[in-house]
């Protein structure tokens, strides 16, 4: 089944297409799966990824629309606007990173469970405790740069606001 890129579209089911998909893959030095049904499938599960673990910036463009992009954004990313009728390049290198990482075997949605055994972490004056400990969770880090700017607050940042 062919990928939907309709931008808002109601049914879309990815932001980049398949040639744009297999052009970065290249431009990379990718070697992607061998047929065109299990790259789609990783760039339909590369964008849900996209659209489940980040918060980005501004709202939906549409009601309807399938896809957390096209956004109405105020913010200015690197000090340009964005244009609300199209997703931006970097949304699109990032559906195509995670696509490629999912080919390797890596699950984003799998359930990750803390399997520390310490109780706490002491580092000098600060203590962090087992309700607190790093889960594990990985991080793509190529992806995180990618959505800099794009991502309410950013990799362990947390968003704020003067009232």
């Amino acid at each position: 089944m062919a990928l939907d890129t309709t931008i808002g579209g109601v049914t879309a089911d990815s932001y980049g297409t398949l040639a744009g998909y297999d052009s970065y893959a290249i431009d990379q030095g990718f070697t992607l799966e061998a047929t065109e049904a299990s790259n789609e499938i990783n760039l339909r599960k590369a964008a849900k990824f996209l659209d489940r673990k980040y918060m980005f910036i501004g709202s939906q463009q549409y009601q309807f629309q399938q896809l957390a992009w096209p956004r109405l954004v105020n913010d200015l990313v690197n000090d340009w606007p964005v244009n609300p009728d199209s997703i931006p390049q970097k949304i699109i290198y990032a559906q195509f990173e995670v696509a490629y990482i999912l080919q390797g075997g890596i699950e984003p949605f799998a359930t990750i469970v803390n399997s520390s055994t310490s109780e706490s972490i002491k580092v000098g004056p600060i203590t962090i405790d087992s309700e607190t400990l790093p889960t594990g969770k990985p991080r793509i880090v190529a992806v995180d740069g990618l959505l800099l700017g794009y991502i309410r607050g950013g990799p362990g940042m947390v968003s704020m606001r003067r009232g």
